[in-house]
C-alpha cells in the first residue's frame, strides 16, 4: 500500500512540470499598495555564477525565439537585489499556491520592484514551476519564444534569479 501512495505523489508532481510564463513591461506604472514580503520558508540557493553564464551564453549568440531570430547582444551582470526580490516572489507564489505575475496582493512584477527599493527605467519578468536545475530552467525559457525574448532583450543590463522549492523568478531589467 505504502508503495502505492508514492507512485501518486509522484505522478502529481510530473503533472505540475514545466509551466512557464512572461511578461515585459517598459513604463514605470503607479504603485498602490506596496506587497509585503513573505516568509523565505522554501527558498533555495541558487547557482549565480551557473544561471549568468547560461543566460549570456545564448546571449553572446543569438538564438531563434520562436518565429524570431535575435541576434547576440551584450553580456548581463548578476544583481543580488534582483535575486532577492525574484526569490521572495517565488516563495510567495509556492507558499500561496498561484503561479502568476499577478502577485496574491494584485502587485505587478513593477510595483514588486519599486516596493522592493530598485528604482528602474525598464522590466521583464519570467516565472516557470516544476523544474529542479538552474540549466533546466534556462533552457526552458529558452525554448519558449517570449521568455527567449525578454533573456535575449538588449535594453536589459541585469538580471537576478530567485527559487523556492520549484518555483523560479527572472528579474530582469535596467536601472534608472
Amino acid at each position: 500500500m505504502k508503495n502505492y501512495a508514492f507512485l501518486w505523489v509522484l505522478l502529481a508532481i510530473g503533472l505540475s512540470l514545466s509551466t512557464t510564463s512572461c511578461e515585459l513591461l517598459e513604463d514605470d506604472e503607479d504603485i498602490a499598495n506596496a506587497p509585503s514580503n513573505p516568509p523565505r520558508g522554501e527558498i533555495i540557493a541558487v547557482d549565480a555564477n551557473k544561471l549568468l553564464q547560461l543566460v549570456n551564453a545564448q546571449r553572446s549568440e543569438g538564438c531563434q525565439c520562436g518565429d524570431d531570430y535575435m541576434p547576440a547582444t551584450a553580456t548581463l551582470r548578476w544583481s543580488e537585489h534582483l535575486a532577492e526580490i525574484s526569490a521572495d516572489y517565488s516563495e510567495e507564489m509556492r507558499s500561496k499556491n498561484f503561479f502568476s505575475h499577478t502577485g496574491a496582493d494584485g502587485s505587478s512584477p513593477g510595483d514588486r520592484l519599486t516596493a522592493a527599493g530598485y528604482n528602474w527605467r525598464t522590466y521583464g519578468e519570467n516565472i516557470a514551476k516544476g523544474y529542479t536545475s538552474e540549466e533546466d530552467v534556462i533552457r526552458g525559457w529558452i525554448d519558449s519564444p517570449g521568455h527567449c525574448r525578454n533573456i535575449m532583450n538588449p535594453n536589459f543590463t541585469e538580471m537576478g534569479i530567485g527559487r523556492s522549492a520549484n518555483y523560479w523568478t527572472q528579474m530582469l531589467a535596467t536601472p534608472r
